[in-house]
């Protein structure tokens, strides 16, 4: 009688502590067990007994990247990166004057850490580690804490600035290895800058702007700018977007520098098919422009426009550049872009394969092709950037929600500038690794 109280109090105080037995513990169980107090399913749930999570325990999740959560929700952070293995062809090498370089590339080495605290507090830190060199892309705090009064999101550091749907989006998730022509103006405006962003959005729209100085590492003497987009979405389901936007920034640079407006026909290559050179007599620029994007199921549709206009000191005539381009996705195994379309960021995510590639389950993984059309003209009085217009086709092979490969050729339809450039392929292939 007595030992059946005493196994009783065990297993009163090992509920109780709802702990791991310890090895004392482990001891006397086995004495209860070989004197029959207690039964071998009872023991054996002793053994295993966990003690019960509670608000201060860390979560762990290797889902996307390695992730740590705190059960209350307050603390997060998590680890993850890319790297972008590429290489690059032209089928022409003799073009005068002009650095054509192919071969094998790590176009983006990064990693980065993101994450809350206190809830609505939210951080990001990016750096690249490609070409053997570290620069910083991304390093920003946010709060999040004022969505009841209509602001989402309001950060500070060096972050992107809202002007470009194509530049919003991540390199991982674009449909092609390089940017469509029309970046030579908006990059060189509205590239990733130090200042504060602040974004919202509701059911059918989106809205970002800023207010920014210049680019880490571009001295001290800093110009200013602002940018920013409205979006209106007024369908978007699983299998349906209507997305069309409008845009503007300003930028002064800063004093003793200008803009440089510029192209090149491979990020490896020195060959520039536009470049305005560095236009260091600029006052200020102003950028304005539109974008849409339409997706039904498989197919999709989207296209920017963008009117640069350059106000120049000393009397020298004001200039205005234009570029714009097209493009059209198709999904050949059935996915839709749809899907993964982010409302609340204004901007598409890199489409999810259905089932992902594996030659035992016999997987094909999402297969997707596109086209883009692309036209620039960076000539205007004295300057003569060029005139110049691409077309590219592409074929991307999504193996999971990790890695994608991508095929590219890009043909130059016409170069202003350049005019050994007309006719010119460039073949392009790259392996992604995202987590």
């Amino acid at each position: 009688m007595r030992l059946k109280t005493l196994a009783i109090g065990v297993l009163g105080m090992v509920a109780a502590l709802g702990q791991n037995a310890t090895a004392a513990d482990r001891e006397l169980l086995d004495i209860l067990l070989a004197n029959g107090a207690i039964t071998r399913d009872q023991y054996d749930r002793l053994l295993k007994k966990k003690e019960p999570l509670t608000k201060n325990d860390v979560e762990v999740s290797l889902k996307h990247g390695l992730k740590f959560k705190t059960r209350d929700g307050n603390f997060e952070t998590k680890i993850g990166g890319r790297l972008h293995l590429q290489a690059a062809y032209h089928d022409q090498d003799n073009i005068a004057g002009q650095n054509i370089n192919d071969g094998l590339e790590i176009r983006r080495g990064r990693l980065h850490v993101k994450g809350k605290f206190y809830h609505d507090w939210k951080y990001y830190a990016q750096y690249d580690f490609a070409g053997n060199k570290t620069h910083i892309k991304d390093l920003w705090v946010g709060y999040t804490g004022l969505k009841p009064y209509g602001l989402d999101f309001i950060g500070f550091g060096h972050l992107k600035q809202g002007y470009s749907l194509e530049i919003e989006m991540s390199s991982n998730d674009i449909p092609f290895i390089e940017r469509a022509l029309d970046t030579a103006i908006t990059e060189a405006v509205t590239d990733r800058a130090l200042g504060m962003r602040l974004q919202s959005h509701g059911k059918y729209w989106f809205a970002a702007g800023g207010l920014y100085g210049e680019s880490i590492g571009k001295g001290n003497d800093e110009g200013w700018g602002t940018a920013g987009r409205v979006i209106l979405a007024p369908l978007h389901d699983e299998t349906r977007v209507v997305h069309v936007g409008v845009r503007g920034a300003y930028r002064q640079p800063s004093n003793g520098s200008g803009p440089q407006f510029k192209y090149k026909s491979s990020h490896q290559s020195g060959f520039k098919l536009v470049d305005t050179g560095t236009l260091a007599d600029t006052e200020d620029i102003g950028l304005i422009g539109g974008e849409a994007a339409v997706v039904y199921g498989p197919f999709g549709v989207e296209g920017e426009y963008t009117h640069a206009m350059l106000n120049r000191k000393h009397g020298l005539k004001d200039l205005r550049f234009d570029g714009f381009h097209v493009q059209a996705t198709w999904s050949l195994t059935g996915e839709s872009k749809a899907a993964s379309y982010k409302q609340s960021a204004g901007k598409f995510k890199r489409l999810k394969p259905r089932q992902y590639f594996s030659l035992s389950n016999g997987g094909l993984g999402a297969w997707e092709l596109a086209a883009r059309y692309g036209w620039v003209d960076l000539n205007d009085d004295d300057v003569h950037g060029g005139r110049a217009q691409d077309f590219t086709v592409a074929m991307n092979w999504y193996l999971n929600p990790f890695v994608r490969l991508m095929f590219d050729w890009t043909h130059q339809l016409n170069n202003s500038r350049i005019q050994q450039a007309e006719d010119l392929d460039v073949f392009q292939v790259r392996t992604q690794l995202t987590f």
